[in-house]
């Protein structure tokens, strides 16, 4: 079944393996193109980061967003932030964790899966997938996990995606239009344990240190006794 809302087309399947990989082969064979979405009712093979699975059941949301941004290559994980900012105001009263997930009392309600086609140093397209668990979520995940229902919220895939898409319009736009600055601002407003002791797990290995901020590129800054590192991918807790 395909439906619009503002200037998207969205089309939406009962099952998927993954909306993800749906949106990159299609968007490989031309059949879809800029701010198509595809949303599924569940998915058998959801992914997360690292090739985690997403476990999927009905009544929860998920979709992928393709992009067809005109950027170079460095500024793609950008849109991570300009995502999960959308949503955090879609959901409001929410506290982000960096980078890809959305926290309410320090419990996981969703995460983002950006994957990309470059070509030489420009990109292709982009599909943006989200998760979020609007009435139930896994049990035993590495971050505790809760659900939109458990904190009084209740509200349709549809609307959720609706009311997502009404904030990621200005959001992208303002992107595209002046840069990541007032993304950066948006987000480090209510970012995860800012200026607290954080430890991140990078390729098995966990490393500790102040989160002081992230930098123009989208990168977290750690301090580690007055060395700083600049990390772009990695698990925080």
């Amino acid at each position: 079944m395909d439906w619009t809302h503002q200037d998207f087309v969205i089309h939406e399947f009962s099952e998927l393996e993954s909306t993800n990989k749906t949106a990159l082969e299609l968007a490989q064979l031309g059949k879809i193109s800029d701010r198509e979405i595809i949303l599924a009712e569940r998915q058998s093979a959801g992914r997360g980061r690292q090739n985690r699975s997403w476990i999927s059941p009905a009544g929860n949301l998920y979709f992928s967003l393709l992009l067809l941004p005109k950027i170079s290559v460095e500024k793609i994980p950008q849109l991570s932030f300009v995502g999960i900012t959308a949503l955090r105001l879609a959901v409001k009263n929410s506290v982000s964790k960096w980078p890809n997930d959305l926290l309410i009392e320090e419990k996981k309600v969703a995460g983002i899966l950006l994957e990309s086609k470059i070509s030489g140093k420009n990109c292709e397209f982009v599909a943006l997938g989200i998760g979020v668990n609007l009435i139930s979520n896994p049990s035993e995940t590495i971050f505790p996990a809760s659900n939109l229902k458990n904190f009084g919220i209740e509200i349709s895939p549809q609307e959720m995606l609706k009311n997502f898409l009404n904030e990621f319009e200005k959001l992208y736009q303002n992107w595209l239009d002046f840069g990541f600055a007032g993304i950066r601002q948006i987000w480090l407003q209510r970012s995860y344990r800012l200026n607290e002791e954080i430890k991140i797990k990078l390729d098995g290995e966990e490393i500790a240190g102040v989160f002081s901020g992230m930098d123009e590129e989208g990168n977290l800054i750690l301090n580690r006794e007055g060395k700083i590192l600049k990390i772009s991918v990695g698990d925080v807790s």
